[in-house]
């Protein structure tokens, strides 16, 4: 229940809600905010979404197995970025789409197939061919 994706996916969530809302809270707060969000506020805003969206939609596909939990955890990441680090939509600039990316590759690798270098490292008996020349 609790691998790297599960961490991806909540994180994803996190730094993308942050990342499309911290605009509301730096004009409400007077808090600094970066060039980025000062003169392109649709970007920043449209790189958060993309990324809650991946991530929600990560924990739909997981949702027999903690899929509920994530978004919560997600939830939570976003309100300690935001709250405990004014700053944190600049760092989450980077860390968005990153973690996004990584969430992307592990996930649909295994739908893809590439998911098999685990298995044959764990049984590599299963891998040979069996036409009865090998024991």
């Amino acid at each position: 229940m609790f691998d790297n994706l599960f961490y991806l996916a909540a994180m994803a969530i996190g730094f993308g809600i942050c990342l499309a809302t911290y605009r509301l809270f730096a004009n409400r707060n007077d808090w600094p905010m970066g060039a980025f969000h000062a003169d392109l506020p649709a970007v920043p805003i449209m790189m958060g979404l993309v990324c809650v969206v991946v991530g929600v939609l990560f924990a739909a596909a997981r949702a027999d197995v903690g899929g509920w939990l994530i978004i919560v955890l997600g939830f939570l990441i976003a309100l300690g970025v935001t709250s405990l680090f004014r700053v944190g939509s600049q760092v989450t600039l980077f860390l968005a789409p990153l973690v996004t990316a990584l969430l992307l590759i592990g996930w649909l690798g295994d739908e893809f197939g590439y998911g098999r270098a685990a298995n044959i490292i764990e049984h590599p008996k299963d891998l040979l061919k069996r036409d009865g020349t090998y024991p």
